[in-house]
């Protein structure tokens, strides 16, 4: 057993009897399904898609004053799943989970989670979860097991975070990374009007990586742009990407359109190139909402793609 699952098994050991204690156990999810057109240039096809649809469990406990334990554990869930009827491995996959404290120093965490690096985008990504979220054409989307993430408590809406990866994640070759990130503002937008962020990825999933985020409101209308410098770990290739964003809110309706721009093949597109998306957010509850989106890939290498969805998403 490695050093890194000692610290685990010893953690989950004495924080357990505290959080079921608590009785505060929370079951939340999401179920987003969608009718999804795809034309590859080579064939158009209609299938019914799943965009991270999700089931979890979290809960806190009290350990002393001012101090308790909080833990995650969350899952993919593929309802639209064909493969052997929904019943193979690939249906239901983790996504973050962790024990960690919290308190008047921070928060730090162990498990699998978000790198600062990835939670630095804030709201940026309006295509998020869907075929053109900015990690189709870009690095830096990870979530990593094998963490130790530590975040400051905010100082005047000024907060860091810094995360370990060991070396026993598979993603990082042997070798272990760090990824820190500076943000200052609400990521909500609603305190302040800006949301600003600075990270770094050294050696995390095989790459280092700097990116840097800005969002701004003015009124219902919300500007978010991102630029990025990325290479492989030993290499001097450095590769530009940047993403800019508008989301504009009439009533009960939001408009959205993005557009990103890569020199990497680091994306699940595989490719560099570009993307256009253009959407409509309807919200008819606090729980549902529906979109509707296009979005135009212009490849470098491959055929160029084009999709179109008709989205139904429901929290719980």
């Amino acid at each position: 057993m490695t050093k890194f699952s000692v610290v685990c098994a010893v953690s989950t050991i004495l924080f357990s009897q505290s959080l079921f204690a608590s009785d505060m156990v929370n079951v939340y999810g999401r179920v987003h399904i969608g009718v999804q057109n795809m034309d590859d240039g080579q064939s158009s096809t209609v299938s019914a898609e799943s965009y991270a649809s999700r089931l979890g469990f979290k809960g806190d406990g009290k350990l002393t004053d001012g101090v308790s334990a909080f833990y995650k554990f969350e899952f993919e869930v593929k309802p639209t799943e064909n493969e052997n009827d929904g019943k193979s491995a690939e249906n239901i996959t983790a996504r973050s989970q962790y024990v960690g404290v919290k308190g008047g120093f921070g928060e730090l965490l162990v498990g699998r989670n978000d790198t600062p690096m990835k939670q630095s985008q804030n709201s940026l990504d309006l295509m998020n979860d869907f075929t053109a979220d900015i990690s189709s054409l870009m690095a830096g989307e990870n979530r990593l097991g094998d963490t130790i993430h530590y975040t400051t408590p905010a100082l005047a809406h000024l907060r860091f975070e810094v995360a370990y990866i060991a070396k026993d994640n598979s993603k990082q070759s042997g070798e272990t990374g760090l990824s820190v990130a500076a943000t200052y503002g609400d990521d909500k937008l609603k305190d302040t009007p800006v949301f600003v962020s600075v990270a770094r990825d050294e050696e995390v999933a095989g790459r280092d990586t700097s990116r840097v985020t800005l969002q701004g409101k003015l009124g219902d209308l919300t500007l978010s742009g991102m630029y990025q410098q990325s290479e492989k770990v030993g290499s001097d290739n450095k590769e530009n990407s940047f993403v800019i964003s508008a989301a504009y809110k009439i009533s009960s309706y939001k408009l959205l359109a993005q557009y990103q721009d890569s020199e990497s093949d680091a994306g699940k597109m595989k490719d560099s190139g570009t993307a256009s998306s253009i959407g409509v957010e309807k919200s008819i509850s606090k729980q549902v909402r529906m979109y509707l989106w296009y979005s135009q890939f212009d490849l470098d290498n491959k055929p160029d793609q084009d999709h179109m969805a008709l989205t139904l998403r429901y929290d719980f």
